[in-house]
């Protein structure tokens, strides 16, 4: 038969802290008792002081209950819960699709990229910072199709303009320059850059 959930008011009805750290619960007992007072600070802290008055009166600490052994279970289970609050809630919220403000992943519009074009292509350059990470390049059609994507360390990038704007069906590309951390996650862009056709102004 399965063992009732103990309650602070059974602990107090049936002294169940002064029993069980004489040691004269029954072991289906003890364990309901310890699943409560693992999770109850009133309690825990009834079997500590318990445990510290029966040290005290055999006078020799090496006499103390299994308490005293099992001490680091109830800070193990708490941090254990911890992690798995923190786990699930890092699990689900998808760092790309964050709804945070920009404050908080990093300031819009912080990467200042400078773009110019030469001999068929365009070139961009933006200045490159000390932390770990990385850039990714995107580079969208006036209607916000994604035509490109490009993961790199290098903070300079060149593209050929014919066989881009022949994607783009000669109209005007966007460029947009992220900054990622080690998790790839952005965390500072670049403003969208008008990339327009080679010899139009």
């Amino acid at each position: 038969m399965e063992q009732q959930p103990i309650t602070c008011e059974m602990v107090d009805q049936r002294e169940l802290d002064r029993l069980y750290v004489a040691g004269r619960l029954g072991e289906d007992e003890a364990a309901a008792f310890e699943a409560h007072y693992f999770g109850c600070d009133r309690c825990w802290a009834l079997v500590k002081g318990g445990a510290g008055v029966r040290a005290a009166l055999a006078g020799t600490a090496a006499q103390a209950p299994a308490i005293r052994r099992r001490s680091w279970v109830r800070p193990l289970a708490t941090a254990a819960a911890l992690a798995i609050v923190v786990f699930g809630t890092w699990r689900l919220v998808d760092p790309t699709e964050s709804d945070a403000p920009d404050a908080i992943r990093g300031p819009a519009d912080s990467i200042a990229v400078a773009t110019g074009s030469a001999a068929g292509r365009w070139t961009a350059a933006w200045p490159s910072v000390a932390e770990p990470g990385s850039y990714q390049v995107r580079l969208f059609t006036a209607d916000g199709r994604l035509i490109l994507t490009r993961d790199m360390s290098d903070t300079t990038l060149s593209l050929p303009a014919d066989s881009l704007t022949g994607v783009a069906g000669g109209g005007t590309l966007f460029l947009e320059v992220q900054r990622l951390d080690m998790l790839r996650r952005p965390v500072a862009r670049s403003p969208l850059i008008a990339l327009r056709p080679p010899g139009q102004r």
